[in-house]
């Protein structure tokens, strides 16, 4: 517990607060944690908006998701019916599933993504409905797809902060981040072989160092929208800007007001102890429990703590019963940072509990009374543990590193 306080004065000592306004003229935009997903600032950040062409941002993961990087790709007959086609694919055209991947990202081509959703799905309508199903379970709640390439529909649109959901989840891939970062690409093409260079329409890359992705987009209804990505001072952060017409300062903005308003605080170390919730039916009756990962958060430098714990409870699903292996999840820790944002993080026993066993009786008379009990004792401990549950549910902790 000493070296956790330390931990926390060290960083709030390193790290000077150096706040100021942060000036936005994008219709919507916002700013988030890569890593955890914590809204760092927001501007009407929930409106639905035509996202343009950072749609390729779900249609770059649905590849990458269905598709190894070896795969081919086809391109269907009627490819050059595609409208502001930019790749120039002929009919039936192959691309690996990688180089494709650069073709959209980098060249945004609208016609690589009318031959990727028609490789994956059959068809655009089919390839839309995954579009919208992935975007979902990623936890999108102002979204509707209707094309892989983000050319204006009016049951095409996504929000600020859905499009920054879909990014993060993307920028989960190693792949995607490879290639997102990229500024300029040779790929491999089994036709227009003299069309192969893919320059990044993301005119930001080069001028930051820091900045390591992620997609452009415009069309006269959508405005210009970008979609950005930047690690500085040992974390990324997300930036989405919708409808602006001066997208790249906005983007500044972003970052700057970001990466000098926050900073990482580590609010719980991996293996920290945490509780010791009951065990019904084992030859202990109760185990320890421990994080199987590290828990820290963006928290703005004005509100850095000087020292002490975060709030945390732990949570059960159910009551726990023997046997019990060590390393098991067992549940989860809830921990919430300065700020009130709440994670979740799985917790594991710690050691091993057994499942307790009846002992033989000599006689048979005696064997029913000993049955008897032990049965009248383990139901004694099921109804404990249950009465135990709820407390247990919101029961704040502390934390102990093993």
């Amino acid at each position: 517990m000493k070296g956790f306080r330390n931990l926390l004065v060290t960083v709030a000592l390193a790290i000077p607060f150096t706040g100021h306004a942060l000036d936005v003229v994008a219709k919507s935009a916002i700013i988030i944690d890569a890593t955890t997903g914590k809204v760092l600032w927001a501007k009407d950040a929930e409106t639905p908006r035509y996202p343009a062409s950072t749609t390729k941002i779900m249609t770059g993961l649905l590849l990458i998701e269905n598709r190894l990087p070896t795969d081919i790709i086809t391109a269907p007959g009627d490819v050059m019916n595609v409208k502001e086609a930019s790749m120039h694919l002929k009919p039936f055209e192959r691309v690996s599933a990688r180089d494709m991947l650069y073709a959209l990202m980098l060249r945004s081509a609208n016609d690589g993504c009318y031959a990727v959703a028609c490789d994956i799905a059959g068809s655009v309508p089919k390839f839309a409905q995954m579009m919208n199903e992935r975007a979902r379970q990623i936890g999108c709640t102002h979204t509707h797809f209707d094309n892989p390439n983000g050319l204006n529909d009016p049951l095409h649109y996504t929000s600020a902060h859905d499009l920054a959901r879909i990014a993060r989840e993307a920028m989960k891939r190693p792949e995607f981040r490879e290639v997102v970062r990229t500024y300029k690409k040779s790929i491999s093409r089994s036709i227009n072989s003299k069309d192969c260079t893919m320059v990044n329409h993301n005119k930001w890359l080069p001028k930051d160092p820091t900045a390591d992705g992620i997609k452009t987009g415009y069309t006269v209804p959508a405005g210009h929208c970008y979609v950005g990505s930047a690690t500085r001072n040992g974390y990324r952060v997300i930036t989405v800007v919708m409808n602006s017409p001066h997208w790249q300062q906005d983007h500044q903005n972003m970052l700057k007001w970001a990466f000098d308003g926050y900073a990482r605080l580590p609010l719980v170390q991996k293996d920290s102890e945490v509780g010791t919730p009951p065990v019904l039916g084992g030859v202990k009756d109760k185990v320890a429990v421990a994080t199987v990962e590290s828990v820290d958060s963006l928290v703005s430098r004005a509100k850095l703590p000087p020292n002490g714990q975060p709030p945390m409870r732990t949570e059960f699903a159910e009551p726990l019963r023997a046997p019990i292996k060590r390393g098991q999840v067992v549940g989860t820790l809830v921990v919430t940072d300065p700020e009130g944002f709440e994670q979740r993080v799985p917790i594991a026993a710690t050691e091993d509990v057994a499942e307790a066993t009846l002992l033989p009786s000599p006689g048979k008379g005696s064997g029913n009374f000993a049955m008897l009990g032990g049965a009248l004792v383990l139901g004694g401990i099921v109804f404990r543990g249950r009465a135990r549950r709820s407390r247990y549910s919101t029961q704040a902790v502390r934390p102990r590193s093993s």
